[in-house]
């Protein structure tokens, strides 16, 4: 007599280990984090309203990349110089091992470091044209390979839409490496 199963059970078991085990980036959580600029201020200021990855018992604007992730990170600017939207759009995305103290050539970041992020070791800058990385108005995606454990701290500029003034965040990620 042949045993009765749940085969439905079973049949999503199957496809989610099937996803898992031959598109292993679907199990890699990406970090999302919400940005807003508050016009209440002079001059406007740049912040961060939400973080799927908050350093724990760190600020809102600290990202902290869990040990063994190569995440995907977005930051997103909801309705950047859209109707409704703030007059602002996101323009650059850079790195440095000190807070506020950016990269030079004479001062570059470390090797391993600009290549985690595919930044420019004498400016750190991030290059948001690269493979899968991105820059719309709207948003910043880039990859973090997070090779090793070690703190950056990262500089978001939104310029504003009509390409006059600037507004600028300058929090840390913090990496727990692989």
């Amino acid at each position: 007599m042949m045993k009765k199963t749940n085969t439905k059970s079973y049949r999503m078991l199957v496809v989610v280990a099937l996803a898992v085990s031959c598109f292993p980036a679907l199990a890699l959580a990406a970090i999302h984090v919400d940005l807003a600029v508050d016009s209440t201020t002079a001059p406007p200021s740049l912040h961060v309203t939400g973080n799927s990855a908050q350093c724990p018992g760190g600020a809102l604007d600290c990202v902290q990349v869990s040990k063994g992730d190569s995440p995907n990170l977005y930051f997103d600017l909801d309705k950047a110089c859209e109707s409704g939207g703030p007059a602002y759009k996101l323009e650059q995305f850079r790195i440095a091992m000190a807070e506020k103290q950016w990269p030079t050539s004479s001062n570059p970041l470390p090797a391993e470091v600009a290549d985690d992020f595919n930044a420019d070791p004498n400016t750190g800058l991030v290059n948001l044209a690269a493979g899968s990385n991105q820059l719309k108005d709207a948003r910043i995606k880039f990859k973090d390979k997070n090779s090793s454990a070690y703190t950056v701290f990262y500089e978001i500029t939104a310029q504003e839409c009509d390409g006059e003034g600037e507004i600028k965040l300058d929090p840390a990620i913090v990496n727990t490496g692989k």
